[in-house]
């Protein structure tokens, strides 16, 4: 029996490098397609879609938020200069400063490194295989426990769908029991009032019969009720593969629901309509809970 997976789930793992301490976490929501957005360091941003190729491996279908963060990393600095305009020009108004203040002492260094612009850098942190390594690995973690989780929560789904599947076989042999009285009860009903308009001497039996197979033919759900039970049986096949489902159980749903609604629509019998009543909320609960269904 393959595994069912809900479409919510929380994860988080971490995991000690050298002195970095590095977290994942990972958030699953229910969506229609598979979409996947992260928040990483910048010093991570490389590692965006070989990330998102791993969540693929692992997820199906759903929103998927991927979170890592870093406690800290040792900076490189690279591309050190300076720009003689911007040292000239503070050089300039320090003077205009020094004289207006009446301040005899010099112009030093010191008061130049004061203002952040005047040298310039880019500062990167070493991110080697061995680092990139942890990432996935710690990635991978997190993964497989959100896929636990997830697979927990399927399970709990697949007993609920299993039963509501049981009340609908029941309700439709129920229907089934009651459908084989339906063209005759029907039949009673409008001889008995065209009895009320006319004399039953004049009526012509050949046409009458005509309209009692008319009649069957009209309020006869067996087609309906075959295919209902098609649906359902299907529906339990899917739930034995095992996700990715979802889509195909939305389908089904579709179907049933069409179904139950043209058996409404030939019926004539309360008791039948009932059954029809309390069948579509059974499919609606199913269609409830196939929302969260990978």
């Amino acid at each position: 029996m393959g595994s069912i997976f809900s479409m919510t789930g929380f994860a988080t793992a971490r995991v000690q490098h050298d002195s970095v301490e590095i977290s994942c976490e990972l958030r699953s929501l229910n969506a229609r397609y598979l979409e996947i957005y992260t928040r990483l360091p910048q010093v991570l941003r490389d590692l965006e879609d070989p990330i998102k190729e791993r969540i693929r491996r692992f997820v199906h279908r759903g929103k998927i938020s991927c979170s890592i963060n870093l406690s800290s990393i040792t900076p490189v600095l690279r591309n050190l200069s300076v720009d003689p305009g911007t040292i000239r020009t503070y050089t300039q108004l320090l003077d205009q400063i020094r004289k207006i203040a009446g301040i005899q002492e010099p112009l030093r260094l010191e008061h130049l490194l004061f203002f952040k612009d005047v040298i310039s850098f880019e500062e990167e942190a070493e991110v080697d295989e061995a680092f990139k390594a942890v990432i996935f690995s710690l990635v991978e973690d997190t993964l497989q426990q959100l896929n636990s989780i997830r697979a927990t929560e399927g399970t709990n789904l697949r007993k609920d769908l299993e039963q509501r599947l049981e009340n609908m076989l029941g309700l439709l042999d129920e229907i089934r029991q009651y459908a084989r009285e339906n063209p005759r009860i029907e039949f009673q009903r409008l001889y008995q009032r065209l009895l009320s308009l006319i004399d039953e001497q004049k009526i012509d039996r050949d046409r009458l019969e005509q309209e009692v197979a008319i009649i069957s033919d009209r309020v006869d759900v067996t087609e309906e009720l075959v295919r209902l039970d098609s649906h359902i049986q299907l529906f339990k096949e899917y739930l034995e593969k095992g996700s990715p489902i979802g889509k195909k159980l939305n389908f089904l749903l579709q179907e049933m629901h069409r179904e139950a609604n043209t058996i409404s629509s030939k019926n004539t019998m309360v008791e039948i309509s009932h059954r029809v009543v309390a069948l579509k909320e059974e499919i609606e609960r199913l269609r409830e809970q196939v929302q969260n269904i990978e």
